[in-house]
Order: C-alpha cells, then sequence, then structure tokens
C-alpha cells in the first residue's frame, strides 16, 4: 500500500478528516462518485451559542443522488452565502484569531462557484494553506472503487463525526458545552489560527 489517500469532496471538513490528511504523498479527491445525501460533501458542523450548527450548502433540484460530484451545481436562488458568513461572524467573531482570516473565507463564499468540487476545493486549499499542509490535492480520473493507498470515503458522516476524537484546544463556547470534538476545520482555525496544526 502506497501512502496516497482518497476522499470524498467535503465543505470546510472535519478536524479528524484534516488529521488523515498530514503527511500524505498525494491526497486524491473523489469527483466520479455519485453525490450521496446525508453526508458532509454539502455541509459542515461549527460551534454556536447554542450547541452545533450545521452549515448547509443548498443544491440545483435534481437527482444529485444519481449525479457524480464533478457535475453537482450550487443553487444560489437563496443567499446562502450571507446566511453561512452571518452564522460564523456570531459564532467567531470574537474569537482570537477571527480578524486574520474572515475576509479571505469571505471571498471564497462569495465568489459564486457553480459546482460545489470546485468550491470544496479552494476551502481545503486555503485550510492547507494556513495550517502549512503542502498538500498535494489532486482529482480522480474516473470512479475508483478499489482504491491502492488509505481509503477514507464515507467514514465521517453527519450522524457519527463526533465519535472521531480530536486532540484537545480551547474552544469559544467551552464554557458552556464542554469541549466539542471532531468540529469543522473552521473552528480550529478560529479558535488556534495558524497554530491549529499542532493540533492535527
Amino acid at each position: 500500500m502506497n501512502n496516497n489517500l482518497i476522499i470524498e469532496s467535503t465543505y470546510f471538513p472535519p478536524i479528524s478528516l484534516l488529521n488523515e490528511m498530514v503527511g500524505k504523498d498525494i491526497v486524491f479527491t473523489d469527483i466520479h462518485e455519485n453525490y450521496r445525501k446525508g453526508t458532509l460533501r454539502n455541509k459542515c458542523v461549527i460551534s454556536s451559542g447554542n450547541g452545533p450548527q450545521q452549515l448547509i450548502i443548498p443544491l440545483k433540484k435534481g437527482k444529485n443522488s444519481q449525479m457524480p460530484m464533478a457535475e453537482v451545481e450550487i443553487s444560489y436562488d437563496e443567499n446562502w452565502p450571507k446566511k453561512h458568513l452571518s452564522a460564523i461572524k456570531t459564532a467567531y467573531g470574537k474569537s482570537p484569531y477571527f480578524i486574520y482570516f474572515f475576509d479571505e473565507i469571505s471571498e471564497i463564499l462569495l465568489s459564486k462557484n457553480e459546482l460545489l468540487f470546485e468550491l470544496n476545493t479552494k476551502c481545503l486549499e486555503l485550510i492547507s494553506k494556513y495550517f502549512k499542509l503542502n498538500l498535494n490535492i489532486q482529482f480522480t480520473e474516473s470512479y475508483i472503487e478499489e482504491f491502492d493507498g488509505i481509503d477514507v470515503r464515507n467514514t465521517c458522516l453527519p450522524n457519527n463525526f463526533t465519535s472521531f476524537s480530536t486532540k484537545y484546544y480551547p474552544q469559544v463556547f467551552e464554557d458552556r458545552f464542554g469541549f466539542q470534538n471532531n468540529l469543522s476545520c473552521l473552528d480550529l482555525l478560529f479558535c488556534m489560527g495558524n497554530y491549529g496544526r499542532e493540533v492535527l
């Protein structure tokens, strides 16, 4: 087995998925698998004053579940980027590193990418830059059923993501809820800044 990794395309992935990427030769994003509902492909989980909060990207109507990820389109019928940025600002506006990263994240979300995997890739590349992960991100050229490497596709889902243990770091709402495990990498970024790399 080689030291390559294959993942599904994910919106601001959970910390456990970033952990898997560290030190890999190549991180392949599978863009030829069919989109699956009930996953983190178009959602992430951040902290909020009321507990964990899902940020969901709406998709264009159609049979997305029968469509390769490379073709899944984002819907802008509602102004979800504004809603996501408002939720992020409400949650992390007073966090130690908010002012350093919010503007660039806003720029990506407001850029109106047409395809879901393109937006997800920009988000991952940005996080990789901030945490100095030096990821070599490539896309699959076709669907790969048996991957010669480490396959973590569809292992971290909205109904089990908290079962993946992550290292402790100080969190914004820790005094209310205790340490919340395996949130989106956005939580780690705003709470720890570039030092979040030490948690991975």
